[in-house]
């Protein structure tokens, strides 16, 4: 024979739905498991890259300069490429404007590793092979480059960014963030 908790012990019907929502709350958790939403911290910022490449991946020694309409703003800027290895294996970095940043290094060979569930990568740096990246910060709708060495135009391209949605913390922790890296080979 059965008997509800009513019945056993009086209580108010305010009383009796908090207790038969408790129960009801309980018995969910104990079925479904308990679960706890955990996030990191991981920033991120909305942005559109070009990577800028040659066929053989060399980067010619030069004055370099950048024009760019960025959704019809102008940005340029200019740097000096030796071609020679800097200290620690760095390369050149320009700030162009708040917004816009050039940057040319060693391009990078990588190699991927699974052990078990676990993955890692390692990069080391290809000698004589260089990869420039143009980074705006933000989500123009449009980006048109013209690029420069030694005053001669090597090459000059529109850009129309196809913007992904990522969640680095996950969707539900946040930030939203907003990308596009397009590849472009100069000749």
């Amino acid at each position: 024979m059965t008997r509800s908790l009513s019945c056993l012990v009086r209580l108010r019907p305010c009383a009796r739905n908090a207790v038969a929502l408790v129960a009801v709350l309980a018995t969910s958790a104990a079925a479904y498991g308990c679960v706890t939403l955990s996030c990191t911290e991981v920033g991120c910022d909305d942005n559109f890259s070009i990577i800028t490449t040659t066929a053989d991946r060399t980067w010619a020694a030069g004055e370099y300069a950048l024009d760019l309409s960025v959704d019809g703003d102008e940005v340029s800027c200019s740097y000096t490429w030796t071609d020679t290895p800097q200290p620690g294996g760095g390369g050149v970095f320009v700030q162009c404007s708040e917004t816009v940043t050039v940057s040319i290094n060693a391009a990078m060979r990588c190699t991927v590793t699974t052990n078990g569930g676990a993955i890692s990568q390692s990069c080391t740096p290809i000698p004589g092979q260089s990869v420039q990246g143009i980074t705006v910060r933000g989500t123009p709708a449009r980006v048109d480059v013209v690029v420069r060495r030694d005053g001669d135009v090597i090459g000059e391209r529109s850009f129309t960014p196809r913007y992904q949605v990522s969640y680095p913390n996950g969707e539900a922790c946040g930030p939203e963030c907003r990308g596009d890296a397009q590849e472009w080979e100069l000749p």
